[in-house]
């Protein structure tokens, strides 16, 4: 082979790999804009679907998980207060993550207490564990009645004490039970004497709605109490002074 074919060959080779090298910064800037194209097109799912994405922890992780993949890094939302348009809808990023911490508060609680909670105890508990945030009673409510409509807690009602009692877990309660809750809503425990006197019932009536109350966990009998035996009920140990308005 001769020198002119030797350095022919070596141009023809030169040229081979800087086309290849041409296709592969194509394919590269592709691939990029594809990457692109698909955080932004992230960015707006999670734009389009925030209210319900915030509100169910598995989502959120499947988002996060994928932003780590694409080598974005996850935003922590710090939202501490909600703006006015918020607070006057009732709706929007701080609701749905006070919503969350709700949640990840009354769960555990309502499991220890036959699934009810009063407004006071969350109130306590979440100022507590959240000294930034900005918490008024009538967001708590506001934040409650998202988890209400997306079906997380079951119900919210008022007592004739006064007292809001959260239902957390699905519970059935009676009139009557509703009614030996309200009486023990003061001080968080009721006696059968009280109940007699306060309602009129007979001593049949009374005895089977506490017993009812009894078996579904939401009240524990203490045998020990002076007066012939008392009910206890854990959910209602906040409740004392307790009241709706902010």
């Amino acid at each position: 082979m001769g020198l002119h074919e030797i350095e022919k060959k070596l141009k023809m080779n030169a040229a081979f790999k800087q086309k290849r090298l041409e296709l592969m910064l194509t394919e590269l800037e592709m691939l990029m804009q594809g990457m692109r194209d698909l955080s932004q097109k992230l960015e707006e799912f999670e734009e389009k679907y925030g209210d319900i994405i915030s509100l169910h922890p598995e989502y959120r992780k499947k988002i996060e998980d994928l932003k780590r993949e694409l080598g974005i890094s996850p935003v922590v939302e710090k939202v501490e207060k909600p703006s006015f348009w918020e607070r006057l809808r009732g709706k929007g990023p701080f609701y749905n993550t006070l919503a969350m911490k709700i949640l990840r508060i009354a769960l555990p609680l309502a499991k220890k207490t036959g699934g009810i909670l009063t407004l006071a105890e969350l109130l306590t508990t979440l100022t507590k564990k959240f000294p930034t945030m900005q918490i008024k009673t009538t967001d708590v409510l506001k934040a409650l009645n998202v988890l209400k409509e997306e079906g997380l807690i079951a119900d919210v009602r008022k007592l004739k004490s006064g007292v809001v009692l959260i239902e957390v877990l699905p519970v059935e309660l009676s009139n009557d039970q509703h009614e030996v809750l309200s009486l023990a809503s003061d001080k968080g425990w009721v006696t059968l004497d009280e109940v007699l006197l306060k309602t009129g019932w007979t001593q049949e009536r009374a005895r089977r709605v506490l017993k009812e109350l009894e078996n579904s966990g939401i009240a524990v009998f203490d045998p020990n109490y002076a007066k012939g035996g008392r009910w206890f009920f854990p959910g209602l140990k906040s409740a004392s002074k307790a009241s709706s308005s902010p």
